[in-house]
């Protein structure tokens, strides 16, 4: 007779993920036809806060619009990995606002539905919950068609245009046909089934590595802050695999009830998130590592009484595969504020770099100081453009990300847009937040709108652009 505690989970983890047959084998798969399932103008693949705001935009000009998304709600980091913070939509002076459009829309939607709260820092702190519904009318509102539950199985390509993206859902398999389409997977999925080149990572092909979030309640006034959690925590390794923490400990208060956090602290090392069996990983050893997290967090003065309401339904991602565009954002144009005739979004959130390989952060800011928090909370400081310390601060009030950064080279009637857009890692590290990608996106759906059957994304004019995202509330510097 067997008994429960014979099937107990040992640490160190043991490998969990399916063995690779050797030698390696492969299965023939008969040809066949796959039904058209939709036909439209703009097909966007990935219903996250950069493609919601790509079908919307796109559709609200009056093109056939179908969105497709894998899970059962839109708003991917911001309601399915429980990320609930959007960084302010005003330049470095705190003054003059830069962003606009569908993302201040999106603001405007929570706040009427009493979800979110600007702090001194003028961040937006939302109800992620809440959010889902905010998305739903986004996309409803303006006449996209959804597919929910529905993943990208590949594309069809004739020349450099794509033909069909090949989903595959609860229906089975299906082709959907546009004249269009705009990656917005965050991982450059379809270009990348479109034989598109991509960047995976940095030069060593190391990817900021993903957390998971979760939210807790319980906690009490005048709590131990979680920076100094975090030193406390990497005092003794972790026992679900014997390694240090790994991360940089963050998390926010939730809009309705401040005894309840929101906290950001785990780290997953050495994942691809766009590949099957890292990203399994980083799933499971992802709970593990927030299960030991909570249970030290519960030891510290203020958290005791912690306890879990949720955990994210995925991890978070900071970094996969990114297109190569037709214009790589590199770091330099990020922290000097480089102007772009084409520029279609503005940011001001910092290079903001995850360490691959274990704890630690660096930030990279637009007023000429970089900060890095170490595993143990140690904080160094410096200035990245050689000033001298105390130093003035540089007058950058933002950055500009170019239309060219969404054109894969390669493909002539796809856009990409979100974190997979074309940028060096390190300008990665900035564009990659969310108010930046649903700017990306709605330039990229503002975009393919503008096009006439068989054009080319190259054959948007920059200028006309640039003017009918200014009209549409985005504020665009000159």
């Amino acid at each position: 007779m067997t008994r429960s505690r014979d099937f107990d989970v040992t640490f160190p983890l043991t490998d969990y993920l399916p063995e690779a047959p050797a030698p390696a084998r492969s299965v023939p798969e008969p040809a066949r036809d796959v039904p058209v399932i939709a036909d439209c103008d703009v097909a966007v693949l990935g219903g996250g806060p950069a493609g919601v705001c790509a079908a919307a935009a796109a559709a609200r000009a009056g093109r056939r619009v179908v969105l497709v998304e894998r899970c059962g709600c839109l708003g991917g980091m911001a309601t399915i990995a429980g990320v609930n913070v959007w960084h302010k939509l005003l330049g470095a002076d705190d003054a003059t606002a830069v962003i606009g459009g569908l993302v201040a829309e999106a603001v405007e939607r929570l706040r009427a539905l009493d979800a979110v709260e600007e702090t001194h820092l003028h961040h937006f702190i939302f109800c992620s919950e809440t959010a889902k519904f905010v998305f739903d009318d986004l996309a409803v509102g303006s006449g996209v068609r959804l597919l929910l539950h529905t993943l990208l199985a590949g594309a069809v390509r004739a020349g450099d245009r794509v033909v069909a993206a090949i989903v595959e859902g609860k229906s089975g398999r299906g082709a959907i046909v546009a004249e269009t389409f705009i990656d917005a997977t965050g991982d450059a999925d379809l270009v990348r089934r479109a034989g598109g080149e991509t960047q995976l990572g940095d030069a060593g092909g190391r990817c900021q590595p993903p957390g998971l979030c979760c939210r807790a309640r319980g906690r009490t006034d005048g709590a131990m802050p979680l920076n100094r959690v975090q030193a406390q925590l990497f005092r003794e390794p972790m026992d679900y695999n014997g390694r240090r923490y790994p991360t940089f400990l963050w998390g926010n208060p939730s809009v309705r009830d401040k005894a309840e956090h929101m906290v950001c602290g785990t780290r997953i090392l050495g994942v691809n998130v766009a590949d099957t069996r890292d990203l399994t990983r980083a799933e499971v050893e992802g709970r593990y590592q927030l299960r030991w997290v909570l249970g030290k967090l519960r030891e510290q003065p203020g958290w005791e009484a912690a306890t879990l309401v949720d955990v994210a339904a995925q991890v978070g991602t900071r970094e996969s595969h990114r297109i190569l565009a037709d214009h790589q954002l590199t770091r330099a144009e990020v922290l000097e504020g480089r102007r772009f005739d084409d520029a279609v979004a503005q940011g001001t959130y910092p290079i903001d770099i995850h360490n691959p390989d274990g704890p630690g952060i660096l930030f990279e800011r637009l007023d000429g100081t970089w900060t890095r928090v170490a595993g143990d909370g140690a904080v160094t400081k410096g200035r990245w453009d050689g000033a001298a310390d105390g130093a003035p601060a540089r007058d950058t009030l933002c950055y500009g990300i170019p239309y060219r950064c969404l054109v894969p080279r390669g493909l002539s009637n796809v856009l990409a847009a979100g974190r997979c857009a074309g940028a060096e890692h390190d300008a990665a590290g900035a564009v990659r937040v969310m108010v930046n990608c649903m700017q990306l996106g709605q330039a990229a759906g503002t975009a393919a709108a503008m096009l006439p059957p068989a054009a080319n994304v190259r054959d948007v004019d920059a200028g006309q652009l640039r003017a009918r995202l200014i009209a549409d509330g985005a504020p665009l510097l000159p």
